[in-house]
């Protein structure tokens, strides 16, 4: 066991909450990102006609939104490979890409699958002779027994995980130098890195780069072409988390999945591999959502079907029983994959009332408008309600193929134009724009904010936020309609939807309240002035709440090398003064004096 690398990973982490940047190594992550085609992907349907019923539909999204621990973002409903149901909570949008998380971890599996089909590989293959030419001087001796199987099923042993990953500049070499606590194929442990070697190996040997080879054989033929993946400092795609695409491209790998490979009548992937991946291959302990773990892909318990499965709740789950498929983005409050959502939705497809055999004949046609109508005013954080109460007149009036929101923009609030002209000066903080989780995963570090401007500029009110040398203008529409801006971050460049609200405590004190959703991800800032006679305080929350995380997280950084060791690092992260630098720095109060521009 290497205690010395275990506390250097501690380290990294603390000492973000001791308003130090932690040793690291940055390269830029997130361009701009294009949107993807939403129209005439898939041909839409009213449920009904596909033989499910709007009802159960609406009911299965009611739940979902009102499990505070989801927080859903995007999702979109597949039968028979017909668009049956979607949402997008406001402000996040179909067309826009959305991170993935884990959720990646299967599409490198299909990368693998095709590489095996062409035999630039077998999956017997020792990862050692892969890369013979890149050995460390020394290697552990189970190393040498670690095969491409071995990496799919999660089983190598390697302990070169994520949190190491953030301080290393060459991944290949550190994971091939790391310790192999079991031998390998003995038991599953779940690491990142694993999918990352699988990576390395497509761009070994293919010649190519992971997102090269898949837009040439996959992505292409399916018609995703605005997408991108993370790289490493050597320039490797990540594999297991890092890439970006819409809702709607999540759902095509997995109609693909469920179709055995073929797409609009051409065989992309092979049936065999499809077979033999979504089938499990190795035990999860003390799973009880699922059954096992196949090559990259979930298995779920009763082998009912089976997910791509990403952290905070990015999921693309297969039901090939019911030929349905679902895909969700969401931000949901606990890093790993959460039990609720997935009974959610097999609750949904268990129930034998909610389909028919046969496209539905005699239904309510209020049902399929109202469950239409719902999902398109949809908005974050709040609860679709599953009632369904139309008169006829008013199910005759609405057109089930065309329910919009109604535009509605409120003009400046007077208690917020008040806010205009007034500057506020901040005390020494380490409170940046980006959620911390956004830092920490791209390496990209912010220091404090200095200050806030208020004034009016095209009929907004529009919030200039100035950190070091460095200004964001964040715009604030007090309507029921977001805003929308882009951050940029030394070459990170991320969207946002801001919702903005100015209301009276129960004091009658102001309050303003912005709400920022970083779209292309599943985090959300959350400022709340407060504002009295003395100044303002900003207090400031995120979602996920990555302190409630932690551990959660201990996985990564603190990976089973003993329980002594695991017990002395967790007795260091629980001490009153870790405790609360940790907690001051991931949600602040932040003390400011206001004074007129």
């Amino acid at each position: 066991m290497n205690i010395k690398l275990q506390l250097e990973a501690l380290e990294w982490v603390y000492s973000l909450a001791k308003g130090s940047e932690p040793n690291g190594i940055y390269i830029p992550q997130k361009p701009y990102i294009e949107n993807s085609p939403t129209d005439g992907v898939f041909e839409e349907l009213i449920p009904e006609q596909t033989g499910v019923r709007s009802e159960a539909l609406l009911k299965m999204f009611s739940d979902i939104s009102k499990e505070n621990g989801i927080r859903p973002h995007l999702a979109v409903v597949l039968k028979d490979g017909k668009l049956i149901a979607k949402a997008a909570w406001s402000p996040y949008e179909l067309q826009t890409p959305h991170v993935s998380h884990s959720m990646s971890k299967s599409v490198v599996s299909m990368a693998v699958g095709l590489a095996a089909k062409e035999n630039k590989l077998s999956l017997d293959e020792k990862i050692i002779d892969i890369f013979s030419d890149d050995l460390p001087e020394k290697i552990n001796e189970k190393m040498k027994k670690i095969s491409v199987e071995n990496l799919l099923t999660m089983s190598s042993g390697a302990a070169f995980n994520e949190a190491k990953a953030l301080m290393s500049s060459d991944w290949v070499n550190n994971f091939l130098s790391s310790d192999v606590i079991f031998e390998p194929g003995e038991k599953f442990h779940y690491n990142s890195l694993n999918t990352y070697m699988l990576s390395a190996i497509i761009c070994k040997r293919c010649g190519t780069s992971l997102s090269g080879f898949l837009s040439e054989r996959l992505f292409a033929p399916l018609g995703i072409n605005n997408f991108y993946w993370e790289k490493s400092p050597c320039g490797i795609e990540k594999g297991g988390w890092g890439l970006y695409m819409s809702i709607l491209d999540y759902a095509k790998l997995g109609q693909l999945y469920l179709d055995g490979g073929i797409w609009h009548g051409k065989m992309i992937i092979d049936a065999e591999w499809i077979a033999n991946s979504a089938s499990k291959k190795i035990d999860v302990p003390n799973n009880v959502d699922r059954n096992g773990y196949g090559y990259q892909i979930w298995i779920l318990k009763n082998n009912s079907g089976y997910l791509f499965s990403g952290m905070f709740g990015q999921n693309v789950y297969i039901f090939p029983g019911r030929n349905i498929v679902i895909a969700i983005n969401s931000g949901s409050t606990g890093i790993f994959p959460q039990g609720k959502l997935l009974n959610i939705v097999t609750g949904f497809i268990n129930e034998n009332k909610n389909f028919d055999d046969a496209p539905i004949k005699n239904f309510r046609y209020g049902y399929a408008a109202e469950l239409r109508n719902s999902l398109a005013n949809a908005r974050f954080g709040n609860i679709i309600s599953e009632e369904i109460k139309i008169p006829f007149t008013e199910r005759l009036r609405r057109s089930i193929f065309s329910a919009k929101k109604e535009e509605h923009r409120e003009e400046i609030p007077p208690a917020a134009a008040v806010l205009a002209g007034h500057k506020i000066i901040f005390e020494n903080n380490h409170c940046g724009i980006l959620p911390v989780l956004i830092q920490i995963m791209n390496g990209n570090f912010e220091s404090g904010i200095n200050s806030a401007d208020f004034f009016v500029k095209d009929g907004k009110i529009i919030m200039k936020i100035s950190c070091d040398d460095e200004t964001h203008d964040i715009p604030l529409d007090f309507s029921d309609k977001p805003s929308y801006t882009n951050f940029e971050k030394r070459g990170d460049i991320f969207r946002a939807g801001i919702f903005s609200a100015l209301t009276l405590d129960e004091d009658e004190i102001p309050v303003l309240k912005i709400t920022m959703c970083f779209t292309e991800t599943s985090c959300t800032k959350i400022f709340k002035f407060i504002f009295s006679s003395h100044g303002a305080i900003l207090k400031v929350r995120e979602d996920p709440p990555l302190y409630d995380a932690i551990e959660d997280a201990s996985g990564m950084i603190m990976p089973a090398f003993g329980d002594k060791v695991r017990k002395t690092l967790e007795a260091v992260m629980e001490t009153d003064i870790a405790e609360y630098k940790i907690k001051s720095f991931l949600e602040p109060n932040i003390k400011g004096e206001i004074k007129k521009l």
